[in-house]
């Protein structure tokens, strides 16, 4: 586990510098079209942007660092059968409540923690290489990048739309592994008793 966290930490290290370089071609060459929200509608300079994402980063790791070595799935009161009723059971202790997933802040503060640091930091590695390849086949004018600009018009629909796929990709994965061990464990704690 100690080896996955250091990985995965340094990989998110590694790719939000590389964001941060792509993103300063642009920015000190015509910040103009930059679309980076904190900049695009708040105003943030690159002191700004620095600072901020020096915060995420540090809350990301620091949630996925919970989740690696402080975080265990919570034991439900009854066989999972499904895996809506297991979430629903986890983060709100009770069946019947998954659809509060998507509006609801879960009353288990402690696995939605440790959830989000197990996918933000997955996600947020996926994105910050994607807005760099991005940004830099932009930069130097990759002919085959502006061809694939031409055919999908708003290529940061398409990598919005990837970063919300990924989002729901991990975090299915993650309750899809949960809910398996939790099975398991519910079997040998009852064979146990």
């Amino acid at each position: 586990m100690k080896l996955k966290f250091f990985f995965l930490t340094f990989l998110l290290l590694f790719a939000r510098g590389c964001d941060f370089y792509s993103t300063s071609l642009w920015f000190f060459d015509n910040p103009t079209g930059e679309t980076n929200p904190l900049y695009k509608y708040f105003g943030f300079g690159w002191n700004g942007l620095i600072i901020s994402n020096l915060f995420i980063v540090g809350l990301i790791i620091y949630a996925y660092y919970y989740f690696s070595f402080k975080y265990s799935i919570g034991i439900v009161s009854t066989q999972p059968q499904k895996l809506t009723d297991f979430i629903s059971e986890l983060y709100f202790n009770e069946k019947g409540k998954f659809y509060n997933v998507f509006y609801k802040t879960p009353k288990n503060r402690k696995a939605f923690f440790g959830h989000l640091g197990y996918v933000a930091i997955r996600v947020t590695i996926f994105a910050s290489f994607l807005a760099t390849i991005h940004n830099l086949c932009q930069f130097y004018d990759i002919g085959a990048y502006d061809t694939y600009r031409e055919i999908v018009k708003r290529p940061l629909f398409v990598i919005y739309g990837l970063i919300i796929f990924s989002f729901g990709y991990f975090t299915y994965r993650l309750w899809q592994i949960e809910f398996e061990t939790a099975r398991i464990n519910f079997d040998s704690i009852r064979l146990k008793e």
